[in-house]
């Protein structure tokens, strides 16, 4: 029997978000059923698989995870989430990060470069797909495939007992094409595998965090929401974020900043869409602008005490389990809630 692959795509993330919690979607099982935002429609079956269950990670279907063929041989998972930030390529190489390094498929070596193609009803090459072949254990091949479909990604994992790797993607893509595309989504720019940056961020081992205070609960939020918008998947024709990645990725996240960026970053949490930015701040009543740290939940941004100096990824990470948001503010919205203590 396998178990559901992307599961636990936000292990990491369940100390500071309460989207971890999931619930269960009731759908008659010879029914589809329709996702309300993306109009992606889940049938009773996939490529021949029975559907399991429907879940959802955020009450509001914005991290939803239905599972095909959980007592065959070969199982799908498909995934339905509106990152916070990034596009396509960013959260393919998350998603295929998280299967390098599971023990569960032993060394899995990558079949070729990474695939760029085409999602069912799209022109652009926004997608991204590639299969992986354990060096042991139950399994003979898995695969991954992520597909802008407007704000949203559609993310299919699917591993075989069975099949071998050209089978396994040759199966990937009747999943691809049996699920229920809407028509009318706005398309992506075409995608690429993310490159290691060429010059390496310097970070600050000193870096501190700043007492919080009304200044930078407020400007923080905006300040956060405007960056968080700039890093989202661009539309085609639009002039995309040319990302490149920092150091080694792990399962925990991915650190990655735009190409021609030297003062911030994003941090990607685990495989499912949420992120941690470091960000310039503006200087009003302090000599050198700080860094604004936020976290960028699916629908809102929480926003955390500043850092006086660019600090070391897991340091913003430490920050940001330990310390409370000083502000938020949801996904779209104009209102600022603060909680930083008058």
């Amino acid at each position: 029997m396998l178990k559901p692959i992307l599961a636990a795509a936000v292990l990491s993330f369940a100390a500071v978000s309460p989207a971890a919690a999931q619930t269960a979607i009731t759908v008659p099982a010879n029914s589809s059923w329709k996702h309300a935002q993306t109009g992606v429609v889940l049938r009773s079956t996939l490529a021949g698989l029975p559907r399991g269950e429907i879940r959802d990670s955020s009450a509001s279907e914005l991290d939803v995870m239905v599972q095909y063929g959980e007592n065959d041989p070969t199982g799908v998972t498909v995934y339905l989430f509106r990152p916070a930030v990034g596009g396509a390529a960013i959260w393919f190489e998350r998603a295929e990060t998280q299967i390098l390094t599971r023990e569960l498929f032993r060394n899995a070596a990558p079949q070729g470069p990474a695939r760029a193609f085409a999602p069912p009803r799209g022109s652009a090459a926004s997608a991204l797909r590639r299969v992986y072949v354990p060096a042991g254990g139950a399994y003979k091949a898995t695969a991954v495939a992520m597909m802008p479909l407007g704000e949203w990604l559609v993310a299919i994992r699917i591993s075989s007992q069975q099949l071998d790797a050209a089978a396994l993607d040759a199966k990937l893509s009747e999943v691809i094409a049996g699920l229920g595309w809407p028509e009318g989504a706005a398309e992506s720019a075409a995608a690429a595998p993310i490159l290691a940056c060429a010059t390496p961020l310097t970070y600050a081992r000193d870096a501190k965090l700043n007492q919080p205070d009304m200044t930078d609960a407020l400007l923080g939020a905006m300040i956060a929401g405007v960056a968080a918008g700039k890093a989202r998947e661009a539309p085609q024709g639009a002039t995309p974020v040319s990302w490149c990645r920092e150091g080694d990725a792990n399962q925990r996240f991915g650190v990655y900043r735009g190409a021609d960026s030297t003062d911030g970053y994003v941090m990607a949490l685990g495989d499912a869409g949420r992120a941690i930015t470091i960000n310039r701040g503006i200087a009003i009543d302090k000599k050198v602008a700080p860094y604004q740290l936020s976290l960028q939940d699916l629908d809102r941004t929480l926003v955390y005490p500043t850092f006086d100096k660019l600090p070391r990824p897991d340091a913003a990470f430490e920050a940001v389990m330990k310390n409370r948001p000083v502000s938020s503010s949801a996904r779209g919205g104009k209102n600022i809630n603060i909680t930083v203590p008058k």
